[in-house]
């Protein structure tokens, strides 16, 4: 009688032990998936951010296109981890439906900023960009040719909106009646764009530029003033968040 007592007590161990250990499991799934889910929503936010961070038709498409496959495959995963919200389906056909239309519209002109402000935003917004384009290629998302084909877009569009940072601060000096202080301004733009002129794509900014320096230092009697490192070109500035070795590798990238 003995022996079975033992024997029943002893599987009664080995039941709680067990229960435990799959209580246990189920509730660190249960804290890993929402730990994702919390992940997800933090990228889907930062993504939709991003695309009303840029001003409509900034961005060339293939940088737009990149920005929507990544809310789709983010609301594709929110789908699969929560199909009860319905908040997420209608994101996912929302999404799907702006890259369509975004892969139907023409070409656009090239869009300038008008405000420092806007302008300071749009640069953060691109670095973000730019540390995504890294990861998809570390994670083999794209290949690398891709991924030098999107950073050059980056690359080109930082070039853009620190020349119209420029121009903007030369046009502000020139209204406060400071000709010297926009020369400046404008000399820095000129050598960002000349810096990155190998192929002359910008003989035309570059050109018209020269002829608002050339206007200006007419209005002035005293030579050109020296240039002066107060503002790097743009290809410099790219260098330092591009070529930086250790990227925060934000979890919500991974």
């Amino acid at each position: 009688m003995s022996l079975y007592i033992i024997s029943g007590i002893i599987a009664l161990l080995v039941l709680m032990v067990s229960y435990r250990f799959i209580s246990y499991n189920l509730q660190q799934r249960k804290v890993q998936r929402q730990r994702l889910v919390t992940a997800l929503k933090t990228r889907e936010r930062n993504f939709k951010h991003m695309t009303g961070g840029y001003p409509p038709g900034f961005l060339p498409s293939e940088l737009g296109a990149l920005v929507y496959r990544a809310l789709i495959t983010t609301s594709e995963e929110l789908v699969r981890l929560e199909p009860e919200n319905s908040t997420h389906k209608a994101d996912l056909a929302l999404y799907n439906a702006e890259l369509a239309t975004l892969k139907q519209s023409a070409p656009q002109q090239r869009v300038k900023l008008e405000s420092l402000e806007q302008i300071k935003e749009v640069r953060q917004q691109l670095q973000e960009l730019h540390r995504f384009i890294v990861s998809q290629e570390a994670s083999k998302q794209i290949n690398p040719v891709q991924a030098a084909v999107l950073n050059d877009q980056v690359k080109r569009l930082i070039l853009q909106i620190t020349v119209d940072a420029l121009t903007l601060q030369a046009r502000q000096a020139q209204q406060l009646g400071k000709p010297r202080l926009a020369i400046h301004h404008l000399l820095q733009a000129k050598k960002s764009m000349e810096a990155e002129n190998g192929n002359n794509q910008y003989d035309k900014f570059i050109e018209k530029i020269s002829q608002r320096i050339e206007a200006l230092e007419k209005q002035t009697s005293s030579p050109p003033p020296v240039e002066q490192p107060e503002q790097e070109p743009a290809s410099k500035e790219w260098e330092s968040f591009a070529g930086e070795e250790n990227w925060k590798k934000k979890q919500i990238y991974d």
